[in-house]
């Protein structure tokens, strides 16, 4: 574990004031500088649904580390207390986990008041329990696709608020002795509804770079040139390599997965080749999670669950 930077006190305009790094891990270890052969695999596979995930294992020949779920936010009472549902089940597994950690319920809160600390003492509550439960060192998925218009906890209104607000609950979550915690700042692919580097929290702050990507790209009539979007537009694929490198931090994948028409190209195996190729040519990979439910469940693409067999496995 490495110990946090201390950041200096940055004024970040609806903030009362920025939260300050303390102990915990400041940044994820960077890994190899070589890219790897082996892509360490994950998935989420719905509420609770450790079978899923060990389809996964099954379908490549070879047990996968990671797996992902999520704690209600509905609201602040469902964001402390979901804890307790979920945990025990995974605790009963050997995979390394993500927890998708909303950083607002669905009403009545918001990024102003998150940013005045109003909220610590929540992600506090959270963080005591995932400590007291083996969960001390899990990787926090805080407040995903913040680029993104359709989360309450959207950055684009006001990317000053939420930089300060993450400061605010990667601190809390620290505080908490036996915390170490590693943070996972999630963008969607593309620039969506701001550039995701207007809400940066900051390196100290920050312990893997992360960007959710499906085979979703509107008005792109063909694999090859979906795939070209994905990889080469502003804030895509190269731009998640390239700022990872830049920010010394490890990349992860926590949601990737096919898509479906008009804009996507459903059972599509070119796209997990080509997801295939990418990953493994990532130095210091931290997990790559497959969205194995729902519309991008491989149980429904044949070719595709091929193509994730023979790339994977």
């Amino acid at each position: 574990m490495m110990t946090a930077l201390v950041l200096a006190t940055v004024s970040l305009g609806c903030a009362s004031g920025p939260a300050t790094a303390t102990s915990g891990p400041a940044t994820a270890p960077a890994g190899p500088a070589t890219a790897t052969s082996v892509v360490p695999i994950g998935a989420y596979a719905g509420y609770k649904n450790i079978g899923g995930v060990a389809e996964i294992s099954k379908l490549i020949g070879r047990p996968v580390a990671h797996a992902m779920d999520f704690f209600d936010g509905t609201t602040w009472t469902t964001a402390v207390t979901s804890p307790a549902q979920i945990v025990p089940a995974w605790n009963r597994t050997d995979y390394r986990m993500t927890w998708g950690v909303a950083m607002l319920p669905d009403s009545g809160a918001s990024l102003a008041e998150g940013a005045r600390g109003v909220y610590d003492h929540y992600f506090v509550s959270i963080a005591r329990y995932l400590v007291a439960n083996h969960q001390g060192g899990s990787t926090i998925r805080l407040g995903w696709e913040f680029n993104g218009d359709w989360f309450p906890w959207s950055a684009a209104t006001c990317p000053a608020c939420f930089v300060s607000y993450w400061r605010h609950i990667v601190v809390a979550m620290r505080s908490v002795h036996g915390a170490s915690f590693l943070f996972v700042w999630n963008t969607t692919v593309g620039t969506s509804s701001l550039p995701p580097t207007s809400a940066y929290p900051g390196d100290a702050f920050v312990d893997i770079v992360g960007m959710d990507v499906y085979d979703n790209v509107r008005g792109s009539p063909n694999s090859a040139a979906r795939w070209r979007v994905l990889a080469d537009e502003p804030y895509g694929l190269r731009w998640l390599s390239s700022f990872a490198r830049a920010h010394h931090k490890p990349v992860s994948l926590p949601e990737w997965g096919l898509g479906f028409p008009p804009d996507g190209g459903g059972d599509n195996p070119y796209f997990i080749s080509r997801m295939a190729q990418y990953l493994k040519a990532q130095p210091g990979l931290v997990s790559a999670l497959y969205w194995n439910y729902g519309t991008s469940a491989l149980s429904d693409a044949p070719r595709s669950r091929a193509a994730f067999a023979r790339a994977f496995g």
